[in-house]
């Protein structure tokens, strides 16, 4: 069975050399899938909408054109990437081509960029971490980029329509936390990504354990599953290194000093994943090692396995040599205990050399 990487970048050959709005234009209408929820509400009240068929664009851009400055608005745009979406975002938020082409890649750095008057992070969370589904290649796609455009009053959160949504204690939390500020929820959406990471990471942890145990109580298990889990804790402390970048990055250019326990709580989390994720990459670095060693120890207890019974037999073969050489003047060929004679001599140098083995402890 072979096991899937837990890749994030796609190929990007047929991109380059295009401009931003090339791309843009590129991508079709009929690839529009997924839904669309917005969330209006202050600290009374809280108003809710999904437009389920992505292309009813009608629909959002009514709700564009209706924007209260009184609410708050959490607009989470759940679809394929698709160009027509942002250009009516564009219609009443300042967003450039650049900002628009990185909502199109679903393969971008983890990053943070202020403009005037909004902010816009990208940030990466898993959204399946069965690791039993994972191997199994039942998995579209295990990463999903959540890109976040966050003005006064409105949050835009875009992800790739991929089942398995990582909002799900948003949505179910939502009315007990209307009552707080655009801050607070762009605090929320990252710490929600950062949770699913240490869920993730501790499904990996409990694997490796699984892998332990296989590996010293010589059960039969693939050399793939180490490989597997090793190849993408590279992958996720690259990308955690970026997230605690971002996070510092906001401590200082965005969240003002009423988030600062906030910003710490996600510094910590943020830290802790970091530990745990040098804690597995040690872990799987001895696991590798202890296999190569138990390999190794059952050759070595094969080879000397088959060099006692080779010594053993060593004896036997010469004097088995000696008597089929054919000499015509051998005064025991025609001995009448000649043969009893050499069987004797024969099984006493085995036993002899089966007693100093099992002295010296060798079998």
């Amino acid at each position: 069975m072979r096991y899937k990487k837990l890749s994030i970048l796609s190929k990007r050959k047929n991109k380059v050399g295009q401009l931003p709005q090339s791309y843009i234009e590129s991508i079709q209408k009929d690839q529009l899938k997924g839904k669309i929820e917005i969330f209006k509400f202050n600290s009374e009240n809280l108003y809710m909408d999904t437009i389920l068929d992505p292309q009813d664009i009608s629909k959002l851009e009514s709700i564009m054109q209706k924007i209260d400055k009184k609410y708050n608005y959490i607009i989470n745009i759940d679809t394929f990437p698709n160009n027509i979406i942002p250009k009516i975002i564009k219609n009443y938020i300042d967003i450039d081509d650049f900002i628009i082409e990185d909502l199109l890649n679903t393969d971008q750095r983890i990053k943070f960029e202020s403009r005037k008057g909004l902010v816009f992070i990208v940030i990466k969370t898993p959204v399946e971490y069965d690791l039993e589904k994972i191997k199994q290649d039942q998995v579209i796609k295990i990463y999903e980029q959540m890109s976040i455009i966050a003005t006064d009053n409105i949050i835009f959160v875009f992800q790739e329509g991929i089942e398995g949504d990582n909002l799900d204690p948003f949505r179910k939390n939502i009315n007990n936390l209307k009552q707080n500020s655009i801050e607070f929820f762009v605090y929320y959406l990252i710490d929600l990504c950062i949770d699913r990471y240490l869920a993730f990471m501790e499904d990996i942890e409990d694997k490796l354990r699984q892998v332990e145990k296989k590996i010293f109580s010589q059960e039969k298990f693939d050399i793939e599953e180490i490989y597997f889990l090793r190849s993408n804790i590279g992958i996720m402390k690259r990308d955690f290194i970026n997230i605690l970048e971002l996070v510092k990055t906001l401590k200082v250019s965005y969240f003002s000093e009423n988030m600062k326990y906030y910003t710490q709580d996600l510094l910590d989390h943020a830290y802790k994943m970091l530990d745990m994720l040098n804690n597995v990459d040690d872990f799987t670095s001895y696991l590798m090692e202890s296999y190569i060693s138990m390999i190794n120890s059952k050759f070595n207890e094969s080879v000397r396995i088959l060099t006692v019974i080779n010594t053993i037999f060593v004896p036997a073969i010469f004097i088995a040599s000696i008597y089929g050489m054919n000499f015509e003047n051998m005064p025991e060929l025609k001995w009448k205990y000649g043969y009893f004679f050499t069987l004797f001599i024969i099984f006493s140098a085995i036993l002899f050399s089966l007693a100093y083995f099992k002295y010296k402890k060798y079998i």
